[in-house]
């Protein structure tokens, strides 16, 4: 069967129903083909929208009760083309295709003993249309995860990543893992090929196949299946971490970590090996980052305010290592410059998500006197505005302390006298309120939004600084005119100015020491000097991060 067709088929048999829901006498059976319309219909949606969601099947591999009613008439020719199906193939119900891995069809209650006697304890479901056996109740010690695909179709990125990602964590607890779908034909293999590519050097999709189909002849993927096999063999190079090193900030964000600790293990325990390593009065991120790569880490989370974020950076750039994040702090500037806003709705559980994923990019990162800048370097407001908001205001008012200190810092109006250098030009005398120089930075940034959002992987450092105004107050059409740039990455240069450069160099044009902030942390130097790092740093990003 074409998989584009599924969908029209499923309508035309919709409209069928309701036609002889309409035209047929008595009531008895124009509820029965309303019903089948009304379960078709869904149906078809459901393939046309991709879906698998509409059958609400839990990650425990329960369907509710009313969508099992609901869908009724399909849910019984589903299940009698099944068994027609299977008796025509007359093959065990899974056969074995790699080291500790096997595929098969839907497993059922007689099954148990055999599963048993071959010693699968890991059970992969991808099916989306049929309840999974409570094996609390069948008295088995079964691991068990569902990742809902409907028939005929391609799993997404993000659920090949889960998938993987949790049959590697069930292999390295010795565990032999059992792929499944409706027939052990097409949804099952994909996500068993996927993740002998990932374990493999070779990219060849169809040899992988090949291997599958000498153990279970009936494996065949569709077209639609075989192309994004493809596609994920030639632009996911994933990354299968056998531990995840989790380094935590105890203080940040007013001590999120104590509160989120249980539910970031719950959601990563099943894909990973967890060491966990927090910091210190003593010993900080860095110096446990250090730790883990000397451990051969190959993916180090980074949990805590932007401060650990660079910290940990600091130590993991130009290695092989991976970086995530999981953010906690007061701003979580970083998380929102690679992910938009969205990190601020479930971030905990969306940071997870995107570990899980395991979709790396690799991003620039900055150097400022020797210190790694992810986000950006400043001096004046921003520096100022950092300043004011000490660790007890942004625990009481949060992100309201930054805004309380930038207004403090525009009423005092202090002008800086400088000496700027971009790349090898001569120095130019400069003379503003604020400088930011960023390499990446959310537009909550608003002193950072010369011309848009930095970009964080372009190779170049984004200058934004502020005219001179006589007083505070005038500051407020600065402001505005930045809210302006950043919304429509079109810089009118009348109250601020914008640039790019590679490299920057600063200092007063008195000689005095300069203060300056990196990534919210304070410093002060006779000179700031920034430079830029091109794709240093591998992190993961989630799947609709905009690049």
């Amino acid at each position: 069967m074409h998989v584009s067709y599924i969908p029209l088929y499923y309508l035309i048999g919709a409209i069928a129903a309701l036609f002889f829901a309409i035209l047929l006498p008595g009531w008895p059976l124009k509820v029965v083909f309303s019903w089948i319309f009304i379960a078709l219909a869904m149906i078809a949606s459901a393939y046309w929208l991709n879906m698998a969601s509409v059958f609400r099947k839990r990650e425990g591999g329960q369907i509710p009760v009313y969508i099992r009613w609901l869908l009724i008439p399909f849910l019984l020719g589903v299940r009698i083309y099944n068994a027609v199906a299977r008796k025509r193939d007359g093959l065990a119900g899974w056969h074995q295709v790699g080291e500790r891995l096997y595929v098969g069809r839907r497993l059922f209650g007689s099954d148990i003993d055999a599963l048993k006697q071959q010693g699968i304890t890991a059970i992969l479901d991808v099916t989306a249309e049929f309840d999974a056996l409570d094996w609390s109740s069948e008295s088995a010690d079964i691991h068990y995860l569902n990742i809902p695909v409907l028939d005929h179709k391609a799993p997404s990125e993000q659920q090949i990543h889960q998938a993987i990602q949790w049959i590697q964590q069930q292999q390295q607890s010795q565990r032999n893992v059992l792929v499944h779908c409706a027939l052990g034909r097409g949804r099952s293999v994909f996500m068993a090929a996927a993740y002998l590519l990932a374990r493999t050097k070779t990219r060849n999709v169809d040899e992988i196949l090949e291997q599958i189909q000498a153990e279970r002849h009936v494996a065949r993927l569709n077209s639609v299946q075989h192309e994004q096999l493809k596609a994920f063999a030639q632009d996911n190079l994933m990354l299968l971490a056998k531990t995840a090193w989790i380094i935590a900030n105890p203080v940040s964000g007013g001590g999120k970590w104590k509160e989120c600790q249980q539910d970031i293990k719950n959601l990563l325990q099943p894909y990973f090996e967890l060491e966990i390593l927090e910091t210190t009065e003593q010993v900080g991120a860095q110096q446990l980052a250090r730790q883990a790569l000397d451990a051969d880490a190959e993916l180090i989370i980074a949990c805590g305010g932007d401060g650990t974020l660079t910290a940990v950076a600091s130590e993991v750039k130009n290695s092989d290592t991976v970086m995530a994040i999981i953010p906690m702090g007061t701003a979580n500037s970083l998380s929102q410059a690679l992910w938009g806003m969205s990190s601020k709705i479930s971030p905990v559980t969306a940071a997870c998500t995107t570990i899980i994923e395991g979709r790396s990019r690799a991003i620039d990162v900055g150097d400022v006197n020797g210190r790694t800048m992810l986000l950006c370097a400043a001096i004046g407001f921003e520096q100022q505005m950092i300043e004011k908001a000490d660790r007890d205001a942004k625990n009481k008012l949060g992100q309201l302390a930054y805004l309380q200190g930038l207004w403090r810092a525009c009423n005092e109006n202090q002008i800086l006298d400088l000496c700027v250098t971009l790349d090898d030009d001569e120095p130019q005398h400069w003379q503003t309120s604020s400088l930011i120089i960023a390499n990446a930075a959310p537009i909550t940034t608003l002193l950072a939004q010369g011309k848009g959002s930095p970009m964080i992987d372009d190779g170049k450092l984004d200058l934004t600084w502020l005219e001179p105004q006589e007083s505070g107050n005038q500051h407020v059409l600065s402001l505005i005119e930045l809210l302006y740039s950043g919304l429509t990455e079109d810089n009118p240069g009348i109250n601020t100015g914008y640039t790019q450069a590679c490299s920057v160099k600063v200092k007063h044009q008195q000689g005095e020491a300069l203060k300056y902030v990196v990534d919210g942390e304070p410093y002060e130097a006779n000179e700031l000097m920034v430079r830029l790092q091109k794709r240093a740093l591998n992190i993961l990003i989630p799947e609709q991060a905009d690049y």
